[in-house]
């Protein structure tokens, strides 16, 4: 019963985590200087249920994505099989 409640306690703190690492990330931002050439270049994986639709801006970061869709699905099934 103590290791569910050690997950809880470590999904607030990596929650509190994700709000430092997006305020430092908008404090930088804000201090930079603006340049006039910019490139955004991202990806992201949405899971509706066990599968993955992957997205990047390049085939760089649409691999990145998958390989973090993977370890995505791998985490779930671990804490699936030995929590619950």
């Amino acid at each position: 019963m103590s290791f569910v409640f050690d997950l809880v306690a470590l999904g607030i703190l990596f929650v509190l985590a994700g709000f430092a690492v997006i305020f430092v990330a908008m404090i930088l931002s804000v201090s930079s200087k603006p340049s006039t050439e910019s490139k955004v270049r991202g990806g992201g994986v949405v899971m509706i249920g066990p599968i993955p639709l992957v997205f990047g801006s390049d085939m760089k970061w649409a691999s990145v994505a998958i390989v973090l869709a993977l370890a995505l699905i791998l985490v779930t099934l671990v804490v699936n099989l030995y929590v619950i």
